[in-house]
């Protein structure tokens, strides 16, 4: 199997790298070879790999000297720029490359079928020639502009920052891979391209799980981005056309429920291509445990730290609760993502002056961490099915969450909802667990209910198997194939 990711599984903590750590440890069966897209050459795997991983191909989209290849003797690297003449690039590359370019200005509305084909025979052009003389040669900068003057009013300097952009991403198309029996995406994005061009090249079946939903999430993230409208504008109908693509191309997209699968439906995915599998939990690792329950009143939030986990939307709720439980404490656990976004956070604790209310801080041990809390609160601004809210099930601690994605069909009244990006509301489910005569009572109740409803849906082998289910039908297929 050829396990693709980007920005997660193995060099970054999260919910997707949890899953992809999941899935390979769970089929020892499998051989797996990961391909990973990364921000940086320099990364360290942060989880130990099972020896049923066989290899892992680290693409680093930035903090390299050349884009592209890497690791290449000295005298094939020689040889690939000297091949790489200006009437190579022009004849073999600038069709390709031009599709592409046109594909991203026209996002949603781009044809999967050219673009993927476009990719494909930029994947042929680089197993023999340069990718960074290619990209970054004349011709290439010219076709660039070419597809940019019929937008409107589109400036030289956004065409740079575009061009810039087209210069890491398309690398993804000079890596070769081992042929693989099967390649499982775990997100729809960059990720998912392996699988599509391994289905164009070798007809290799392809199989796209989705957690959150790539494309909602990356509007929130294009949107606070420091860059011009124009440029925010191609970014997003980038990956809006290899978004496009992939749905079109897998084989199979699972999603973690109905939010999930209509907004893949509405990006292009074939309704009856999706299947619902939930993500699961162990429940060896995560049980009721309340024997180390603190007397203060104590909020959990176990999150990386970035916008769209809403932890500014938390400090904001914070004041507020503490006007009824003044001693309550709120606990936030997880690494800095977004330094700025953190500064912001902070900023707030000072403006209200609830520094004794909230500690920040990091933990290996998060089974230990729902012990320690009365309430498992995450506010966050998009997920999909988060573990956090299946580990807080698990282990007996009662749960306030936002009401996106698919927590609502998650929880299913084994919990509280609050609306997204409402600290008033947020507050209010809060006090009604930490608050008032019934509070303790209420907790109860709803871990109660967690707890029988995590075993019955979301046990790690209910997340596990039904990938291998498919991977055995992938393989079955073929053979009638063959046989046929």
């Amino acid at each position: 199997m050829l396990l693709t990711s980007e920005g997660t599984y193995p060099f970054y903590h999260g919910g997707v790298s949890v899953w992809c750590d999941q899935l390979v440890r769970h089929l020892p069966e499998a051989d797996f070879h990961l391909f990973a897209v990364a921000h940086s050459p320099r990364l360290k795997p942060v989880f130990q790999l099972p020896e049923n991983v066989r290899s892992v191909n680290h693409l680093a989209l930035w903090g390299t000297e050349e884009p592209g290849m890497a690791g290449l003797p000295f005298s094939e690297s020689y040889q690939r720029k000297l091949q790489t003449t200006p009437e190579v690039i022009e004849r073999y590359f600038i069709p390709a490359f031009e599709t592409v370019v046109r594909s991203s200005f026209a996002g949603l509305r781009s044809d999967p079928v050219r673009l993927a084909q476009a990719l494909h025979n930029m994947q042929l052009y680089f197993e023999k020639y340069d990718y960074a003389r290619t990209l970054t040669a004349e011709q290439t900068w010219n076709c660039f502009l070419r597809c940019a003057r019929g937008q409107t009013r589109f400036l030289l300097q956004e065409a740079t920052t575009c061009m810039s952009w087209m210069l890491r991403y398309l690398a993804i198309t000079s890596r070769p891979h081992v042929r693989p029996d099967v390649v499982h995406a775990s997100m729809a994005g960059l990720a998912g391209v392996p699988g599509t061009l391994a289905k164009l090249r070798w007809g290799t079946p392809f199989l796209l799980t989705e957690h959150g939903i790539y494309l909602r999430e990356l509007y929130v993230g294009i949107e606070a981005m420091d860059a011009s409208a124009n440029c925010r504008r191609f970014l997003l109908g980038w990956n809006q056309a290899v978004v496009k693509m992939n749905y079109h191309f897998a084989d199979v997209v699972t999603c973690l429920g109905e939010f999930n699968r209509k907004w893949q439906a509405s990006f292009g995915a074939d309704p009856s291509k999706i299947r619902f599998i939930p993500n699961g939990v162990d429940p060896k690792r995560f049980f009721p445990d309340r024997s180390n329950l603190p007397e203060r009143p104590t909020v959990l939030t176990l999150a990386r730290i970035f916008a769209l986990k809403g932890i500014e939307v938390l400090m904001r709720a914070a004041p507020i609760v503490r006007e009824q439980v003044p001693d309550v404490c709120f606990r936030v656990l997880g690494e800095v993502a977004d330094q700025a976004y953190f500064e912001r956070c902070t900023a707030i604790i000072r403006e209200h002056q609830i520094e004794k209310n909230v500690e920040f801080g990091v933990t290996k041990e998060p089974a230990k961490a729902f012990g320690a809390a009365h309430v498992f609160c995450l506010p966050s601004i998009s997920e999909g099915l988060p573990f956090t809210i299946l580990e807080a099930m698990f282990s007996g601690c009662p749960v306030v969450a936002s009401d996106v994605g698919n927590i609502s069909e998650t929880l299913e009244g084994a919990g509280l909802l609050a609306e997204p990006n409402n600290p008033e509301d947020l507050a209010r489910a809060l006090l009604v667990l930490l608050h008032g005569h019934k509070a303790a009572e209420m907790r109860g109740q709803l871990a109660a209910a967690g707890i029988e409803r995590a075993h019955r849906y979301y046990t790690i082998e209910r997340c596990t198997e039904p990938f291998m289910d498919i991977y055995e039908s992938f393989a079955e297929c073929e053979q009638n194939c063959q046989t046929a």
